[in-house]
């Protein structure tokens, strides 16, 4: 089981290169079977990011949309000890900021130890293993 940051569903509608492939692979794998999880926060991160980037607000919401539809796919809610436990972890790992802290918290949470992310700050984090995407 992996926990999937907002960062591979991103790269999947923008980008054009090799993370962009990745992105796309990885998520057919999940549409084809292979259970994952994100969180609520992945939701709100992919309509802020695709609707700042393109300037469509329709556009943002139907990726979203769609993500929270895929199968296979597990978005799990963000609690207030989640965010206690983000801000435990921000203090123990000095790099980790903020959001993915809060991915990092509802990952462990769920017993997810191996984040899909294209954010180097998680190779600090000696609970976890980070899937890079490039």
């Amino acid at each position: 089981m992996r926990y999937i940051d907002s960062n591979v569903f991103i790269y999947a509608y923008l980008d054009t290169g090799e993370k962009r492939e990745r992105s796309e692979q990885i998520l057919k794998e999940i549409v084809q079977g292979t259970s994952a999880i994100t969180s609520a926060l992945t939701i709100n991160e992919i309509v802020w990011v695709i609707w700042k980037e393109t300037g469509d607000r329709e556009i943002a919401i139907e990726q979203a949309l769609q993500t929270l539809e895929l199968p296979n796919l597990l978005v799990l809610d963000v609690t207030a000890r989640d965010m206690y436990s983000a801000l435990n972890y921000m203090k123990k790992y000095q790099r980790l900021k903020p959001r993915d802290a809060i991915h990092l918290s509802v990952s462990m949470r769920a017993g997810v130890f191996r984040i899909v992310s294209d954010d180097s700050d998680f190779d600090d984090v000696g609970e976890i293993e980070r899937e890079p995407l490039g």
